[in-house]
């Protein structure tokens, strides 16, 4: 599910090993993270749209970045 794949973007650029020293911080880190990938929305569809195929060359770009 497309959610789901949000979550863990979110996770990723929010969360991964970081503590925030309050809910304030983390509130505006997420607000953030929400401006920027608005104000993509080709990166949004590119990471969040299901795909039933695979093509190799783009996922070896994927892989090594």
């Amino acid at each position: 599910m497309p959610v789901e794949h949000l979550w863990q973007w979110l996770r990723e650029n929010v969360t991964y090993h970081t503590c925030y020293q309050s809910s304030t911080e983390l509130i505006e880190r997420v607000h953030l993270f929400e401006q920027d990938i608005n104000s993509n929305p080709f990166e949004i569809s590119d990471r969040l749209w299901v795909k039933n195929h695979l093509e190799e060359d783009e996922e070896k770009l994927r892989v090594s970045t």
